[in-house]
């Protein structure tokens, strides 16, 4: 998921921008950057909004995380299978692609953070009943694995979507 991210902030720093239109985003990954063909570019494009490190926002795309933290290694080159490495995600969390339950959220932090889900449920329902049941537990979820120190970049949109009801 790093190099996903690594190849998505590379055309937002090369281009000195916060948001870039699709064939922009897209232009710069084939042409600019030369690292793949425009149909690769444009997967890659779909990969990212999927897993949602992208957002798609009146027709601009806006990185779901902060492009400035991401340091390139220098003369970072994706390798030529990098979209097939990254075809498993959608395969392995397939809700992220659409609503995501407890659940899943659950299996995410539990894959990053090594910690086990017993131990996971118990520090969301602690935490859950010092928010005094106020907060969907999907979101209290993602306060614990950010105090755990999960990257939740890639499941916060999609979690804050599918609390709000909100389809982009």
């Amino acid at each position: 998921m790093e190099e996903l991210k690594l190849v998505v902030s590379t055309p937002f720093k090369k281009n000195l921008a916060v948001s870039l239109s699709e064939k922009d985003f897209e232009f710069s990954l084939a042409f600019d950057l030369k690292w793949f063909s425009p149909k690769i570019a444009s997967k890659v494009k779909d990969r990212a909004l999927e897993v949602g490190l992208l957002n798609l926002k009146h027709g601009a795309l806006i990185p779901a995380f902060d492009v400035e933290s991401i340091r390139l290694p220098h003369a970072f080159k994706p390798p030529e299978n990098f979209l097939e490495s990254h075809e498993s995600f959608g395969e392995k969390y397939p809700s992220l692609k659409e609503e995501i339950s407890f659940e899943q959220v659950l299996e995410f932090i539990s894959a990053d953070t090594g910690v086990n889900r017993q131990k996971l449920v118990s520090e969301i329902n602690s935490m859950q009943e010092r928010l005094f049941y106020l907060v969907d537990i999907r979101i209290v979820a993602l306060f614990v694995a950010r105090k755990l120190g999960c990257d939740i970049d890639t499941i916060f949109g999609k979690v804050s979507r599918s609390v709000l009801g909100i389809s982009f």
